[in-house]
């Protein structure tokens, strides 16, 4: 039994480590991001990324957005947005509801967006509520009453979850 408990513990130790290496990448993948230094941006984001860090599955919807350090992709934007964006990242949220009412990264999807929309004001802080509340209220008015109202019955369950 002993030994058990050992042998867990190393392992327990063991996935700490990779743990903090693994926030040490992504860290510095943030950083060079910031830094302008794209390519190491995403040499450090992308494995986390591709292992469901939604932070870095956000930072490659920005590059791609963007075209910073790979070439401006809108469908890459909304696939990373969109993975991101599902574990509840509401920046991504609202980048991707936003694509959506555009149309960039895939076909014009207003409900979609608006519910995304929704979504993210739902999730966001205070300091950037104001921002999704005024690009919520621009989709609104593309809308008709009955679509308003389903987004937001759909997005119901995940204001409930946040309560």
């Amino acid at each position: 039994m002993a030994r058990f408990l050992f042998a867990l513990l190393v392992a327990a130790a063991a996935l700490g480590a990779a743990s903090s290496f693994a926030r040490a990448d992504l860290q510095q993948g943030i950083n060079a991001y910031y830094d302008g230094n794209y390519a190491a941006a995403l040499e450090k984001l992308k494995p986390e990324a591709d292992a469901g860090d939604i932070i870095a599955q956000y930072f490659l919807g920005e590059m791609y957005l963007h075209g910073k350090g790979v070439d401006q992709d809108f469908a890459q934007a909304v696939a990373w947005y969109s993975r991101a964006a599902q574990h509840g990242h509401p920046q991504a949220q609202a980048a991707l509801g936003s694509l959506q009412m555009l149309g960039l990264g895939g076909p014009q999807d207003t409900t979609n967006g608006y519910f995304w929309l929704i979504v993210s004001v739902v999730w966001t802080n205070s300091d950037l509520r104001q921002d999704a509340m005024s690009a919520l209220g621009q989709v609104a008015v593309q809308l008709s009453p009955d679509q308003k109202n389903a987004m937001a019955r759909a997005a119901l369950p995940e204001w409930k979850r946040t309560q």
